[in-house]
């Protein structure tokens, strides 16, 4: 079963939104902006509204997200899907001038301005883009100095505060399965994985105990758990929020303290490589469950 059919309806042509969402990569609010602003899209439409996607339109879809990785701004991928020839195509510093002008309102301490920018950029490129070629530069450049400690404060807080409504809306339904994503350190690490997965998740804010997360995997089974390590409990904690047993439950650790941690916990599987590498094989497990209980 090829990974759409999952999401497919079978009263209609051609995929649904969230379908290619999942194929893709691409958050559905992206999707709708590619087409509403850019026309870069003409999906079809059933009796009730409801888009649906052609095999030509996926293959649209894939096509600007390859331009977008090389670097073109969103608005010159309308010309290059028509034309035949690209020999003529140069990148612009598209991120490299948002991190300057982000740089700027933070100086600036005017953080409207910046969160209208960080829309502007999600509706165009997507979180997962966003967050690697946006924000985890600029943190990184925020981190070198202390004279710029209240820029990063104010940056890092924007981006919890904005990352945690998002991750809200995915929350799974009462009868639908999901992650749970629990941070052992900085909060901000779980969110922006959360951003970048296709899959319904709750995401922590703060560790849970892990008796409590089995008797929640009881009450209402789940995909899995995945810890995010960026720092390491104390040996009390450790006892409270890790399993001291093979976990009868999928359950992962990925992070920059995920190996020295992993090597404590039993049963417990490293995830390794980038965020967007985490989350497709997050989603690859995901898919897969679901085609086994169907």
């Amino acid at each position: 079963m090829s990974k759409l059919a999952v999401t497919m309806n079978a009263d209609d042509s051609g995929y649904s939104i969230q379908a290619v969402s999942e194929r893709c990569g691409v958050n559905p609010v992206t999707l709708r902006a590619w087409e509403r602003r850019y026309g870069l899209l003409k999906p079809s439409r059933t009796a009730k509204g409801h888009r649906r996607y052609s095999e030509q339109q996926l293959a649209r879809v894939q096509a600007v997200v390859q331009w977008l990785e090389k670097g073109v701004p969103i608005r010159q991928v309308q010309a290059l899907l028509d034309s035949s020839s690209s020999a003529d195509v140069t990148a612009e510093p598209v991120w490299q001038e948002a991190r300057e002008d982000a740089l700027a309102s933070l100086e600036a301490l005017n953080l409207r301005r910046l969160e209208q920018q960080l829309n502007g950029l999600i509706a165009d490129y997507g979180h997962g883009r966003v967050i690697a070629e946006f924000s985890d530069p600029l943190r990184e450049q925020l981190a070198i100095s202390s004279s710029l400690s209240l820029q990063a404060a104010l940056f890092h807080s924007l981006l919890t505060q904005k990352w945690s409504g998002r991750a809200l809306s995915l929350a799974p339904g009462r009868t639908r399965s999901g992650w749970i994503l629990v941070p052992l350190g900085d909060p901000l690490a779980a969110l922006e994985l959360a951003m970048v997965m296709n899959s319904p998740l709750w995401c922590l804010d703060q560790p849970a105990d892990y008796e409590a997360l089995l008797q929640r995997h009881a009450a209402h089974p789940h995909f899995g758990i995945i810890w995010l390590a960026d720092a390491l409990p104390s040996a009390a904690q450790r006892a409270r929020w890790l399993p001291q047993q093979a976990p009868g439950v999928p359950a992962c650790i990925w992070g920059p303290l995920a190996q020295q941690l992993a090597t404590e916990v039993p049963g417990v599987s490293v995830l390794t490589g980038s965020r967007g590498e985490v989350a497709d094989a997050l989603q690859a497990f995901s898919l897969a469950s679901r085609e086994e209980q169907a």
